[in-house]
């Protein structure tokens, strides 16, 4: 009986034995199926808004038209919009730098020149980046920049276009051939432009660029908004922002919500809807190229729905800095404020955002406006070169925008209701002028004085 019962507990034992051994293997050599999450899977899965398209949001802001000796200028949507739509039938290609052909002392008249045409950007566009926006048989470009599209016609013997890309500050130009363009369709644009186009006269005391401006008194529209957050969700911001939203941290002071996840924080002024999102460490040891910024730039707000507005468009960049600007515009033109209130900024590490700022609102239009002239060009060449140390040189614009200004408004009744913030914003036509790299506003007589750099 005793022998049986060791052999039972042998056999037990063995049996314990070979479970554990088959237990261990298993444990060692599972591999459960993991879902691999990329870093930035938050910024393709959460959308604050709907996908927009690159060319939406690098357009021309202005066209000019010079024939003999006189000059014509729009900021016309509709005017800027036609150039475009003809451009993007046109196919380009052999882009091919010509700058030598012409000496410096005759750039100037050479892209102003009697029966030329410019299209002007807000800033100089890599080739690359233009090739996206239009139709292009060159596949390899060089990587160079351009700033204006400049279109020549010559009437002897025949009606003949040359197309040239330009870079003005560089004073570099590079010819292209361009196939599918309709001379008819040129022959009336140019002939629109005659007719519509606003007169301007010329501002040469800047020994390197010539700066147009309208002749005659210009009046605009001065409109008051509300803005509104009902679209918009810090939440979503936070999952689109953040590895992990949910273990975010968050502090609350006056006028400020500040979220913070590891090296990464979200600042959220509450007073101005203006949210900021700053990453302490750069990880990435990637290049980029200088296209790639815009690009990418582009790509990074539009993997989370972050073009709440379609009049959010490019406006400068930084190729050293790797600093980009997208900015709000008004019927063409571009909407400055103090506080960051209408810009989407950004900055760059190598490869990846280390500083994202940008506005939460959305404007609401109220029903009210009122129409305000604008002081003389001529009147604001004065107010600028009456400035103490006054260095011409310096001086490389002077155009026209809206500023914005809080102003203490409450809806009328029985107009809808929205979530208000506590203050309304006012488009304000105004005067501005870059100076030695900063933009700057010529305050309206009521008010006085220059207004300090603008954002």
């Amino acid at each position: 009986m005793g022998m049986r019962y060791e052999h039972i507990k042998t056999a037990i034992l063995v049996v314990l034995v070979a479970s554990s051994l088959i237990m261990t293997y298993h444990i060692w050599t599972y591999q459960p199926s993991y879902k691999v999450i990329s870093k930035n899977q938050h910024l393709q899965e959460v959308e604050v808004s709907s996908k927009s398209k690159i060319e939406d949001h690098i357009l021309p802001t202005e066209v000019l038209y010079h024939q003999n000796d006189n000059h014509y200028m729009s900021h016309d949507e509709d005017d800027v919009n036609k150039w475009v739509n003809e451009m993007k039938k046109w196919k380009f290609s052999n882009v091919t730098d010509v700058s030598d052909a012409i000496s410096p002392d005759g750039f100037l008249n050479y892209v102003h020149g009697s029966n030329s045409i410019e299209v002007l950007y807000p800033d100089a566009l890599p080739l690359k980046t233009f090739q996206q926006l239009f139709s292009f048989s060159q596949t390899s470009l060089p990587n160079q920049t351009f700033d204006r599209v400049l279109i020549k016609i010559k009437r002897t013997p025949s009606f003949f276009v040359s197309v040239y890309l330009v870079n003005y500050e560089q004073k570099k130009i590079y010819s292209v051939t361009v196939k599918n363009l309709a001379k008819d369709d040129i022959k009336e644009l140019e002939d629109k432009m005659k007719r519509t186009y606003a007169p301007s006269f010329v501002y040469k005391e800047n020994k390197n660029r010539y700066i147009f401006l309208p002749e005659n008194n210009i009046t605009m529209n001065s409109e008051v908004y509300y803005t509104s957050m009902r679209h918009l969700d810090i939440e979503k911001y936070k999952e689109a922002l953040f590895n992990n939203p949910d273990y975010a941290r968050k502090e609350t002071s006056t006028n400020r919500d500040v979220y913070t996840e590891g090296t990464k924080v979200i600042n959220v002024n509450t007073k101005t809807d203006v949210m900021e999102y700053v990453n302490l460490v750069n990880s990435t040891t990637e290049v980029m190229e200088d296209y790639n910024l815009i690009n990418r730039s582009f790509s990074f707000v539009n993997d989370h729905g972050g073009w709440t507005e379609s009049n959010y468009r490019f406006n400068s960049w930084n190729r050293i800095t790797k600093e980009i600007s997208y900015r709000y515009y008004k019927d063409n033109y571009p909407v400055y404020s103090n506080q960051g209130m209408t810009e989407i900024y950004q900055r760059w590490g190598n490869a990846e955002i280390l500083n994202y700022r940008r506005p939460l609102y959305r404007f609401v239009r109220v029903q009210d406006s009122s129409v305000e002239k604008l002081q003389s060009s001529q009147k604001v060449i004065q107010l600028i070169e009456k400035h103490q140390n006054f260095d011409p040189n310096l001086l490389k614009d002077i155009s026209i925008g809206y500023q914005l200004e809080e102003v203490s408004q409450q809806p009328k009744t029985g107009e809808k209701t929205v979530e208000f913030n506590s203050n309304s914003v006012k488009l304000v036509p105004s005067w501005f002028y870059y100076y030695n790299s900063k933009w700057y506003r010529i305050a309206p007589p009521t008010e006085g004085g220059d207004n300090d750099g603008l954002e």
